[in-house]
């Protein structure tokens, strides 16, 4: 899981959404902008439009930030990153499916070194 230090707070999201770039995949919205902080940061939001139980998102959510912990050795500091999931049925794919998409969505968007 990904520490608390790590973490987008709610309050940043809207500013995140007007100011970034951002980037799609078939599963994945990712809004990249540029901080002041020395370490990237990181937030997944999933609508209840997607998962209707709050289990489900909970999940979706903690495979993202496990996805992230993975590879965040490779991600390049100073970065603000947004993950909107568009599509409900990532909850039936695999973990390393789901991985696999955000490090394309990463290693696309230009984050990882």
């Amino acid at each position: 899981m990904l520490s608390k230090e790590r973490r987008i707070r709610k309050n940043q999201f809207p500013e995140i959404l007007k100011h970034s770039k951002r980037y799609n995949s078939t599963n994945f919205l990712l809004y990249v902008m540029k901080s002041l902080n020395l370490d990237s940061k990181f937030s997944f939001s999933v609508s209840k439009k997607i998962c209707k139980k709050a289990s489900g998102r909970n999940k979706l959510r903690r495979r993202g930030y496990s996805a992230i912990t993975r590879h965040i050795k490779k991600i390049k500091p100073g970065y603000l990153c947004f993950f909107s999931i568009k599509n409900g049925n990532l909850g039936e794919k695999s973990f390393t499916y789901f991985e696999k998409e955000i490090v394309e969505l990463l290693s696309v968007s230009g984050m990882l070194s």
